[in-house]
């Protein structure tokens, strides 16, 4: 064992001992911060710092490298900071103002918070204000793709029911959807349905589609199309669409609109608090203008 190992060991040994030790001492007893560990210019790291280090029922050799790891992450973080205050002395005053900036906006932030959580409501913000948000702000959500709703079909070319497929396919009530959905459950066909706003390009990537070419002629409501790859008989449909450019629906932005209008409202809340505790500062003589 190398000089290096034995003093790590020998550190590991001593560091358990104080730590059986320390159960055995009546809280009354002056607490010391054991034997020194390591020392960077003027800071010591003692032993107690590292009884927390090595969790029960770990290894001896484990135990060593975490403490070997430990004791030198903190030699190097502490020698940096030293570093640090020798070269950036006369940035010291810019640090200082730095930090004192970032706690009083951790504070603010802090009060800000507070004020929301006293606000006295079941909710910020109701569906009727998602609605309103979402008028008010139509022409911020246009689409950048199309995007579609709709159901596909995939079958053996010559599946003996397949005009019934074509005909439930086009359902628009519950009952024919589940009678299209047990049917395909039934024969181990495929089915896909896009019950939510999806961009046409992954809509297609479900059908036998060739790269490079267009299919925006496909872009028609409640019309049942087929394609035909190998031996397999796609049947789909489109039930609604909507073009690139027009206005989002609004359930596919609702989240989007949820994150806006609840930042609008905390914002609101804020202001009315800082408003209402500012008025009375300067009633109370607290905030004085002298312009």
């Amino acid at each position: 064992m190398n000089r290096k190992v034995l003093h790590i060991a020998t550190l590991l040994m001593a560091v358990l001992l104080s730590m059986v030790g320390c159960r055995r001492i009546e809280d009354k007893q002056p607490k010391t911060p054991g034997f020194e560990v390591a020392r960077v210019g003027k800071s010591v790291l003692y032993s107690d710092a590292l009884k927390g280090v090595v969790p029960e029922g770990v290894s001896s050799e484990d135990s060593l490298k975490l403490i070997e790891s430990y004791v030198d992450s903190w030699a190097r973080k502490e020698f940096k900071t030293q570093q640090a205050h020798r070269i950036l002395a006369n940035s010291s005053q810019e640090i200082d103002r730095l930090v004192e900036e970032y706690r009083n906006s951790l504070l603010i932030r802090k009060l800000d918070q507070y004020y929301v959580d006293g606000y006295v409501t079941d909710s910020l913000y109701g569906e009727a204000d998602l609605l309103n948000y979402y008028e008010t702000h139509k022409n911020e959500f246009k689409l950048s793709v199309d995007i579609v709703k709709g159901r596909i079909v995939a079958m053996p070319k010559n599946f003996p029911q397949k005009a019934k497929i074509k005909e439930l396919i086009k359902g628009k009530n519950g009952e024919a959807l589940n009678d299209l959905q047990a049917m395909c459950e039934k024969n181990k066909l495929t089915y896909v349905a896009f019950d939510e706003w999806t961009d046409y390009s992954a809509y297609l990537q479900a059908l036998p589609t060739k790269r490079n070419q267009t299919y925006g002629h496909l872009l028609r409501e409640d019309v049942v199309g087929d394609m035909i790859d190998n031996q397999t008989l796609y049947y789909f449909i489109i039930t609604e669409f909507k073009t690139s450019g027009s206005v989002s629906p609004y359930e596919r932005i609702k989240g989007m609109i949820r994150l806006a209008v609840e930042k609008q409202r905390r914002e609101e809340i804020v202001r009315q608090c800082d408003d209402s505790l500012y008025r009375a500062a300067i009633s109370d003589n607290n905030v004085v203008i002298k312009l």
